[in-house]
């Protein structure tokens, strides 16, 4: 218990069974977590890493501080993980709050020394200087990308003067990515992820009917991923209406007619493991503009694929479907490929390694953005290099009859 904390509850009492039952990762994942983590560390010259949860509820792909503790801060900012080359780490708990964060974490952090805090940037400062780190190199992950804060790297800089910091987030991705091309435990539970979005798809396609409105077939999306196993939130947009344009959220409450179109974008999560689907539907026929630009993105859909296959950078196959888009008379929108293994970052000027897993959803609207086409999946590359779709739902503008 930190010396900031006027708590006094110390987590679930020993011996006492909690019953928090959930599939997660095994103790041997975290071994081979923790051991990728060192040698990106050792390689890239790190005496420590420092790593902060994400703002809000969504425990998404981003999520670094439960891949390496298996602790959720659900909206809990303010939490961290002090990780150091040589010694033990320590996951640092906000109770601003409350205790029940450390309640939480007692129960299935793989990290043993838990400190509840009210003021964690203190409590970062002392383990520091526990470690005898203070002249050290310590690495900031997530400081660039806005999901660190400035004031708890304001305070390290001004207790420690002369150590050196830096953005160390490539340092972790690259771990990640070790383990994502290697552990058949994260393969299992990516094609668990996999086949809860195919039962969204399904429960989607099922409910839609003239008269049903968007935000049903989101509730319906929503059950199927839940009923599944799935976690609670994920992401989750979607649009609807004879021309749509850009997935987006809160759900509509537009009532879907004959000719309309609902496209879903979907990252759901199992035992901490994410990966997204993008699908379309339509109610009937829809109108001859839409459905051609569709058969487009099919056509890019099944570009990318081949082109994954050459070995060519993810750059150059950004481009070149750009290029085809701005070539057809269309405007690209969102990354065509994206959300790369559990790191989530696009190493945009290598090519896919066996092992990769990402998403493939070519997406473009018109010039003057009032329609749009968009749909794809999770794929990931074999040990020959070739392309394995890891999802059942096809990668189409999908037809109902429901009329």
């Amino acid at each position: 218990m930190s010396e900031f904390c006027p708590y006094t509850y110390k987590g679930y009492p020993s011996g006492l069974g909690y019953p928090w039952i959930f599939p997660m990762p095994s103790e041997k994942e975290c071994d081979r977590r923790w051991d990728a983590i060192r040698r990106s560390m050792k390689k890239y010259i790190f005496d420590c890493l420092i790593v902060g949860a994400p703002q809000g509820y969504m425990p998404s792909s981003y999520n670094r501080l439960h891949y390496i503790s298996n602790y959720v801060a659900f909206f809990n900012p303010n939490t961290y993980i002090v990780f150091p080359m040589k010694g033990k780490p320590v996951l640092i708990v906000s109770n601003i709050i409350g205790p029940q964060f450390l309640h939480c974490a007692s129960e299935i952090s793989w990290i043993k020394e838990i400190v509840a805090s009210l003021h964690p940037a203190q409590d970062i400062i002392n383990k520091i200087k526990q470690l005898k780190l203070e002249k050290g190199r310590i690495g900031i992950v997530g400081y660039r990308m806005g999901m660190f804060p400035a004031s708890v790297y304001d305070a390290l800089r001004q207790s420690f003067p002369t150590t050196t910091y830096e953005d160390a987030t490539a340092v972790l991705n690259e771990a990640m990515n070790e383990v994502s091309r290697t552990s058949e435990e994260e393969l299992a539970l990516l094609k668990k992820v996999c086949e809860i979005l195919d039962r969204s798809y399904e429960a989607v396609a099922e409910a839609l009917k003239p008269g049903v409105r968007e935000f049903e077939l989101w509730a319906a999306a929503e059950q199927a991923i839940i009923r599944n196993g799935g976690w609670y939130p994920h992401f989750m947009l979607a649009t609807s209406g004879p021309t749509p344009t850009f997935p987006r959220a809160p759900a509509s409450h537009n009532t879907l007619a004959p000719g309309d179109v609902v496209i879903f974008e979907i990252n759901a999560i199992y035992a901490g493991i994410s990966c997204q689907i993008c699908y379309a539907l339509s109610l009937g026929q829809p109108m001859r503009e839409v459905g051609e630009m569709f058969e487009f993105c099919k056509e890019l859909y099944h570009f990318s694929l081949a082109e994954l296959e050459k070995k060519r950078t993810f750059m150059d196959i950004e481009l070149d479907l750009a290029r085809r888009i701005h070539d057809a008379g269309y405007e690209p929108m969102t990354p065509q490929i994206h959300i790369y293994n559990q790191s989530g970052t696009m190493p945009m000027d290598s090519p896919p390694q066996p092992g990769d897993y990402f998403t493939v959803h070519p997406n473009f609207c018109d010039k003057e953005y009032t329609v749009g086409a968009k749909f794809g999946d999770t794929v990931r590359i074999i040990e020959d290099g070739r392309v394995e779709r890891l999802q059942k739902t096809p990668a189409k503008l999908n037809i109902s009859q429901a009329l």
